[in-house]
């Protein structure tokens, strides 16, 4: 035999096709559903990886990693913060007070967090931070309450640090928009004004720390504590938005592994093909058998067939993934504004829009597992073709 037949001979059969229209079929089958599925694989891991980079740093980023607390509260903070602030791992250390709350206006209640924060923290690229009877409002609860910066609202803290609920007038003092889930709760004031609120004048509740890595804060807190009086404690971002978080990674497990069994499905297709292409090629493959093929020859020819189709499915797919990757967010914009409806609420989802975040690891992951696949399965296909006796075969030609 001629060196090198089994390539050019699967080249062939790859590019002539069939002309048995259902062999036909089945190949158009095989390669769009691998086109789809790895297309689709890579685009669900793209919009996974947003919510997680969307968690880390976004909602991460308004949330304090840390919060460290004392009973009764700080009354000198500065010392504190500045020694917690130098320890490895912390980037910023701030005072605050949190006050359960409820507003009101115009016959409109809805319960906050009031969040006491100092003047220039990492709260300021939301606005300028109000004192005295001012308020920042997020947006989703500015639409909920018809309030406009200017208006004016009543605050009820049912129960300040005295045991006497507190009821104040406020005014908006500007509206900020995370499109997080903290724009339906959470509401900024001045440190003195909520501390007074809260029965702490003079003291701050804690400070909040913000840390390089969000996932050593569980490790950070308990090492804080070890130098600190008896009577300090901490509460994570684990405690508080740790559900969020595993919801989040529990999601992109459940969702990939659905995702491949679509690809599995796909590259199955593939055994179909190769299986009926087999069959109909029985007699050509008696015959390059009594020419001198060798079993590994034919192997080789039907496996050259799998891994084209596959190296031209997963290359599609692969492109497909990235342009859908790549324009999922802006297409997702264009149908909501085209509609007036939102695909995700922040009644139920952490954000208001839908993040992607392609990663070329990604993409090199899914193609290896896709012509991966494709291998395995031609294999079995490949094999029959080698296995097919020539004389029986040839006898009832």
């Amino acid at each position: 035999m001629i060196p090198g037949y089994s390539l050019w001979i699967g080249w062939r059969l790859f590019r002539a096709g069939s002309g048995n229209r259902l062999v036909s079929f089945v190949s158009l089958l095989a390669v769009t559903g691998l086109v789809l599925g790895v297309a689709l694989m890579i685009i669900v891991l793209s919009v996974m990886n947003g919510f997680d980079r969307e968690m880390r740093g976004r909602i991460l980023g308004l949330v304090p990693h840390i919060q460290l607390v004392r009973s009764g509260g700080i009354e000198d903070w500065r010392p504190l913060a500045q020694q917690v602030a130098s320890l490895p791992g912390v980037e910023t250390a701030e005072p605050f007070v949190r006050v359960a709350a409820m507003i009101n206006h115009h016959g409109r209640s809805a319960p906050v967090e009031l969040l006491g924060a100092a003047p220039g923290g990492r709260y300021a690229p939301l606005g300028p931070l109000p004192d005295g009877e001012g308020l920042l409002v997020p947006q989703g609860l500015a639409e909920r309450l018809a309030l406009t910066p200017g208006a004016s609202l009543t605050l009820f803290v049912p129960a300040a640090g005295n045991g006497v609920p507190v009821v104040r007038a406020f005014r908006v003092a500007g509206v900020f928009a995370t499109h997080t889930v903290l724009d339906n709760v959470l509401v900024i004031t001045g440190l003195e004004t909520a501390a007074k609120l809260a029965g702490l004048a003079g003291r701050v509740q804690g400070l909040q720390l913000q840390l390089r890595d969000p996932l050593e804060a569980r490790a950070t807190g308990y090492r804080l504590l070890e130098g600190l009086p008896p009577d300090y404690r901490f509460i994570d971002w684990i405690q508080t938005h740790g559900n969020l978080y595993q919801a989040i990674q529990m999601s992109r497990k459940l969702v990939g592994i659905l995702v491949f069994a679509v690809v599995a499905i796909a590259v199955f297709n593939v055994v179909a093909l190769l299986v009926m292409t087999v069959v109909e090629k029985r007699p050509a493959i008696a015959i390059l058998k009594t020419q001198g093929a060798s079993r590994g020859g034919i192997l080789a020819v039907f496996m050259t067939q799998g891994a084209l189709i596959g190296l031209l499915g997963v290359a599609l797919g692969c492109l497909l993934g990235i342009a859908g990757a790549l324009a999922l967010g802006d297409l997702v914009r264009w149908v909501e504004d085209c509609f007036d409806f939102r695909f995700l609420s922040l009644a139920v989802y952490p954000i208001d829009y839908l993040p992607t975040d392609l990663r070329a690891s990604d993409v090199l992951l899914v193609a290896a597992v896709g012509l991966g696949l494709n291998l395995l399965t031609a294999l079995y296909p490949a094999w029959r073709a080698a296995a097919v006796p020539p004389a029986q075969v040839l006898r009832y030609e």
